[in-house]
């Protein structure tokens, strides 16, 4: 085999070894996540089409008390027909009135549905011949009055949120095996008891709906079914439509927006490194999940570095039209530099497990925070403003701290304020910016380099791939490498840094979810080989050390205002409400069907 499946090997070994380590327990938010593990792509039409015939066939020789030939032929007619016409029809039908289902989805609740049909009729042939009772077709009646709901439960779930225009694309296969039934039967009590325990379970079925979207409806004002709608379209066809249900619970704040902007000595833009404090998500191309590639998109001069400011999944933007205004204070703020050739070499601060990496630039201080080796996930907002401000108080004009986002495993957790990890940070910020602002300046040198993603999104990185800058001040070279993905595999850090050809490094990500459409666990070096990896940049370093020539920078802030995000504490309530409604909906589920059923059956005894 290759050397590259061998590579791709021992990541996927490396990644299970880190989930083995240390297995925490999920939290809201992460079990939240571990739905979208139930979600799978429909299996293509025709496949599901020679299921269905393959079932009717099998389920057909036993479920009826006819010769081999005619139970054969008997399953094909009530049991196949049926459901291939249900799969053809309902597509178009539901297409009226919804969306999200197409011919192979179709085909698939065809198929999921024969299941109980087939069982049940199977069943009552048993029952028949174990009590020597004269063959009837009431399972099969039965059965299908309880796919006629389930079909509905389906179909509200992922297509038309609404009873009245889920009736008729849901009582497809119930119908058509009823109309199927008339060649073997035209028994009125048959098709009154069908009658009869439809409406029972449709009731039934409505009010489980109704009952466990209850809580969503009570805390957010909108429904759960129209959520998993629009995400089933988004992760389908790419629609946006989730945007209006995050602006419906979202709520506005005022950002900061950082820029540290490099000017070659003609007066042209090098290079500028823009730092927005909102999270990039919530996932795919929805909110701010893209939000570095549109910022990058939004400069048309030098290159454009976005690396992850310091903000919690509270401030993914609603929508990506809220990127605009990031934009625009960043374009206020680049008006308003002051550049200056001088700069500090850059130092390396730790308090703890954190480990700053700082350089001044005049009378500004940059800063790169890390936990590794230690697995972290996000650093709040508020700790992250406090270490800025700490900076100034120790006599920086500007300030910005970035987070490298660059070691983390399956379930860290976030740095939130008052943690030990938050005043780390904070006292690490502060102590670099009093160490920077008493070291002497000389002139700088910049030299960037960039490239293309070198794997998909699936893999774990986004459209702006890979980005580097290297700073040289009196003899001193520092890198900056920022790589558009969501996090880093623990240990890969220190494997780049220790190859590059420079005094100093920081590996960033720009915590993109771009590449989280299903999962949030899609790192840099999960998927990629390491080499291949390691070796674009260590390129890409040397390439910005042959770029290097004298420039200009200059730093400043601008509150991007009236942002819409989702608003302090939102995701941790949207999970706890989801993860109730999980929770009251499988006993729910089962007391709901046992009261149906035994309502059902109650109600056929006495009509017989």
């Amino acid at each position: 085999m290759s050397d590259g499946y061998w590579s791709r090997a021992g990541a996927r070994i490396k990644l299970l070894r880190i989930r083995r380590r240390k297995q925490k327990p999920r939290g809201m938010e992460e079990q939240l996540a571990s739905y979208a593990d139930y979600i799978f792509e429909a299996p293509d039409l025709k496949v599901s089409l020679l299921a269905i015939i393959a079932i009717s066939v099998l389920a057909g020789t036993v479920a009826f008390p006819f010769g081999i030939i005619q139970n054969v032929l008997t399953g094909l007619v009530l049991f196949a027909l049926p459901a291939i016409l249900a799969a053809l029809v309902t597509k178009p039908l539901a297409g009226v009135f919804g969306e999200n289902v197409t011919y192979n989805r179709s085909a698939l609740i065809s198929l999921i549905m024969l299941i109980p049909v087939a069982l049940g009729t199977v069943a009552s042939n048993a029952v028949a011949l174990i009590a020597h009772m004269p063959y009837t077709f009431l399972g099969f009646i039965l059965a299908l009055s309880l796919i006629f709901a389930l079909r509905m439960l389906v179909l509200l779930g992922i297509s038309v949120n609404s009873l009245p225009k889920v009736i008729v694309p849901a009582s497809l296969q119930t119908v058509f095996s009823a109309i199927a039934l008339l060649y073997y039967t035209a028994s009125p009590i048959l098709y009154i008891d069908l009658a009869i325990s439809s409406l029972i379970f449709i009731v039934a079925s409505f009010a489980f709906v109704r009952y466990v979207d209850y809580p969503m409806v009570k805390s957010f004002g909108v429904s759960s079914l129209d959520f998993i709608q629009d995400f089933i379209a988004h992760l389908t066809e790419g629609s946006p439509a989730m945007e209006e249900f995050f602006e419906k619970i979202g709520e506005s704040i005022d950002a900061p927006v950082n820029v540290l902007s490099f000017r070659r000595m003609d007066g042209s833009t090098k290079a500028i490194i823009i730092t927005p404090y909102v999270h990039p998500g919530p996932m795919g191309e929805i909110g701010g999940g893209n939000l570095p590639t549109i910022v990058s998109g939004a400069f048309s001069e030098g290159l454009i570095f976005v690396p992850h400011g310091t903000a919690y999944h509270d401030f993914n933007l609603v929508s990506a039209e809220e990127s605009g205004k990031i934009i625009s204070a960043a374009r206020r703020a680049l008006d308003r530099v002051q550049y200056s050739p001088m700069a500090s070499k850059s130092i390396r601060v730790s308090v703890g497990n954190t480990k700053i990496l700082g350089q001044r630039f005049n009378d500004s201080v940059f800063l790169v925070s890390t936990q590794a080796p230690t697995s972290t996930e996000d650093i709040e907002f508020a700790v992250g403003f406090t270490a800025m401000a700490e900076s100034r108080v120790a006599g920086a004009r500007q300030s910005t701290i970035i987070d490298a986002h660059n070691c983390t495993e399956p379930f860290a957790t976030a740095i939130e304020p008052g943690t030990r990890d938050s005043y780390n940070i904070i006292r690490a910020a502060a102590n670099a910016s009093r160490e920077l602002l008493s070291m002497p300046l000389g002139e700088m040198r910049l030299g960037v380099a960039s490239s293309p993603p070198i794997c998909t999104r699936l893999e774990g990185m986004g459209d702006l791939g890979i980005r580097v800058a290297v700073v040289e001040v009196m003899g001193q070279r520092t890198a900056y490498i920022i790589i558009d993905g969501n996090n880093m595999v623990n240990g890969l850090r220190e494997e780049i840094i220790k190859r590059l050809p420079v005094d100093e490094a920081e590996v960033m990500t720009t915590d993109t979810h771009v590449v989280n459409t299903l999962s949030g666990a899609n790192y840099v070096g999960q998927h990629v080989e390491h080499e291949l990896l390691i070796g674009t940049i260590s390129k890409l370093v040397d390439t910005a050390i042959h770029d290097l020539e004298p420039v200009v920078a200059g730093m400043e802030s601008e509150l991007a205002t009236d942002v819409m995000v989702f608003g302090s504490h939102k995701i941790a309530k949207l999970a706890s409400t989801a993860n109730a409604m999980v929770a009251m909906a499988g006993a729910f589920a089962v007391a709901v069907i046992v009261a149906a059923t035994s309502l059902t059956v109650l109600i056929l005894v006495l009509i017989q």
